[in-house]
Parts: C-alpha cells; structure tokens; sequence
C-alpha cells in the first residue's frame, strides 16, 4: 500500500536553535518591504540584543526545514509587531539573509551567539485535503523520525496519490508535504501510519502543501 522508512535520530534533529532566556531580551522586528516576495513568501528580520531568536525548528527532513514553534525572543516580538506575517508553526525556511539554506545553514546561524540579527525568508504551507476511494495503492514512500512533528512524503509512485495529481493538478500532493490526520485522525505518527495502512473504502488525507 505504501512505505514508510524512520530515518536514524540525530541529536540535532528538532533541536530547539535559539533557546528562550530566563530573562526576555529586548527583541524587535521590522518587515523587509524593500524585498518583493513570490505569492506566500515574506521576509521576518529578527533582531536582538541577546542570543535569542525564539525559534524552534524541524530539520528532520533536510531538504525542506520547517519551524516547530516560536518559543519567545525575538520571533514573539516579531509576530506581536507583524500580525500579518506571523512566523507559525509549519512554516518553512527556505532562505536565511538571502541565501537558500540547508539545515546547517540553520543551526550555524541561530545558534551563532555573536549574531544580532537574522533574515529568515519564510513560506507559508497551503493546507490540502485529498480523498483518495479504493481499491488501489496509494503509491507513496513516508519518511519520518522520532523528532518529527509530523511524517513527510518521500516519493509519489503510481497509485492513488498520482491519480490524485494527475486529475487534480491544482491540490497535488509532492515530495516533501507533511501528513497532518488520516480520515479525521491527527496524533502522533505512529496513528497516522496505522490508519496509512487501514483497509477503509475511503482515505482522507489532510496535508501541509510546501511549493518546490
């Protein structure tokens, strides 16, 4: 029906970047208007006076990081001044001042104790809902780890998932989209793998849509 694959943890995994303080920094952001964004996409400018950036990410898939959470710092002060480009849960990194980064990118520069200020370009997932009717096998390859906020699309094969695509082009799930409930269910990603394998008619698949 499908493949999963748990990939081996790696302490750095889910790895909170920029751990929140006991003591608030002063933290502040400004919208970077000077930079024209595709559909989706805006530029956060954090910056601080401490080693905070409040963000938390997951780069358990490397080729697509995404933020875990805001934890405080200056990201809090960036949504609270920002309330049209808030940096959310599910968000993805896709370049940091400027330049695409890789998951190292990431953790040399939230991590760097030195650094005042950061440019993150974010792009905002498109939540999809795709009803799959069986017989037939979904054709995908999951790929997840114990530090997953939730299991990613590795690889679309033939099967339902293709046709899917192939009949609805504009709500096509790819490589890379995050799984968030199978028919209704959302926990963790043991849940979802199960209910990935169950025998219903009908599969409802909800999924975070990130553009390549």
């Amino acid at each position: 029906m499908f493949c999963h694959c748990c990939a081996p943890d790696d302490k750095e995994n889910g790895l909170e970047l920029a751990p929140e303080l006991k003591t608030t920094p002063k933290a502040y952001g400004t919208l970077a208007d000077e930079v024209q964004e595709p559909s989706g996409r805006f530029v956060a400018v954090l910056t601080t006076e401490a080693a905070s950036f409040g963000v938390s990410v997951d780069r358990s898939n490397t080729a697509c990081v995404i933020v875990r959470d805001v934890t405080g710092g200056a990201a809090a002060a960036w949504n609270e001044g920002n309330p049209n480009h808030k940096i959310q849960p599910f968000d993805q990194i896709v370049e940091i001042n400027g330049a695409p980064c890789t998951a190292e990118d990431i953790a040399s520069r939230l991590e760097d104790r030195e650094a005042k200020e950061v440019r993150l370009t974010i792009s905002r997932p498109q939540e999809r809902t795709v009803v799959l009717r069986k017989p037939g096998r979904l054709g995908i390859d999951v790929n997840y780890r114990k530090t997953s906020v939730k299991p990613w699309i590795a690889s679309v094969g033939s099967g339902l998932v293709a046709d899917w695509n192939r009949n609805k082009p504009e709500l096509a799930i790819v490589p890379h989209d995050r799984i968030m409930s199978v028919n209704g269910h959302s926990g963790a990603t043991d849940t979802l793998l199960e209910k990935l394998r169950s025998s219903d008619d009908t599969m409802i698949l909800t999924v975070m849509h990130y553009e390549a």
